[in-house]
């Protein structure tokens, strides 16, 4: 309560939860945000705050998606089986009463039994085709239903790797890619190599322009990265304003050359307003680098990258450090 008062953050339930687990310790990869996030000041914005309870305490759209999904599924696989079911007796009672006429020809019978006899086989069999169609489109609105629950839960996974601010990868999204391409990098014998990125000073660049321009830069920075890499290559948003791009089949040394292009890249961009006809200067880029070593886990090869990055920052920012 006190570290909320003193940051000027209202006492909601959710900004209670986030920090009460913070100092309870009892989820790392939290206290670890929080942590990155104070390094800088950020953790006074309500907005990260927001983001970071939604990251690690709210149902996300995936997990929701699938929820709905599956009790939509389980009504109409139900409703199927019941049709099914349905028709299997129909077509046993319909069996049965053709066996009865066709008993009944092997006696002799008058003219007008015999018609009767076809009028009764034609109405049953006039009942079982009207059963057998309203069956079948049953069935095909029942398929149609499940073909636009798969299209909404793909559509779900989509917006749950995606961060909704820069459009590029989030860290649900980086965690999976790094573990596919360390998999990868472990079986086939291939170099791998990280790089986290942090954009300098931008707690004082919030202060002093607002959030609002602090998200276009954001989204500029993310928009640049995509820019400088190419292949299998992937950047995604880490957190607040660092970002990481995972570079397989690359060795420490080209991703170093990478990084220093990227920086560059970045830092000769004029970040501008054409509406306000504003012009916010130049963006610094700390980027540190990191190559996967066989066997260790994927938290091992992002602590290297990290203090890599760190050593950039205490080294005067606006450079590129590689890992010891």
């Amino acid at each position: 309560m006190e570290r909320m008062l003193s940051e000027r953050l209202p006492p909601t339930p959710e900004n209670f939860t986030l920090w009460f687990v913070y100092f309870s310790g009892r989820n790392p990869d939290l206290t670890r945000a929080i942590d990155l996030a104070c390094r800088d000041g950020l953790a006074t914005s309500q907005t990260l705050c927001e983001e970071l309870y939604k990251r690690f305490f709210a149902l996300d759209a995936e997990a929701q998606a699938i929820r709905e999904t599956s009790d939509k599924a389980r009504y109409a696989l139900g409703r199927i089986l019941e049709q099914l079911g349905n028709v299997g007796s129909e077509t046993e009672r319909y069996g049965n009463t053709l066996t009865g006429f066709r008993d009944e020809l092997d006696q002799p019978l008058s003219l007008p039994e015999l018609r009767a006899m076809i009028a009764a086989v034609a109405a049953e069999t006039k009942e079982i085709v009207d059963r057998q169609t309203a069956l079948q489109l049953q069935l095909q609105e029942s398929s149609q239903q499940l073909a636009e629950m798969r299209v909404s839960l793909d559509s779900a996974r989509r917006e749950a790797l995606t961060d909704g601010l820069t459009g590029i990868g989030n860290r649900k999204a980086f965690d999976l890619l790094l573990q596919e391409a360390m998999d990868e990098s472990a079986r086939e014998a291939l170099p791998l190599s990280l790089m986290m990125v942090d954009i300098d000073h931008f707690k004082a660049f919030n202060d002093t322009h607002g959030h609002l321009v602090g998200d276009h830069v954001l989204k500029l920075v993310a928009r640049m990265l995509t820019e400088c890499i190419k292949g299998r290559d992937t950047a995604a948003r880490y957190g607040g304003e660092e970002f990481a791009i995972i570079l397989p089949r690359t060795s420490l040394d080209n991703a170093l050359k990478l990084a220093e292009q990227v920086r560059t890249f970045v830092g000769a961009r004029q970040i501008v307003n054409k509406a306000r006809n504003a012009n916010y200067g130049t963006v610094a880029l700390s980027v540190g680098v990191a190559q996967f070593r066989p066997g260790e886990p994927a938290s091992a090869l992002v602590r290297r990258a990290d203090e890599a990055l760190y050593a950039a920052k205490r080294s005067g920012r606006n450079r590129v450090a590689v890992e010891a």
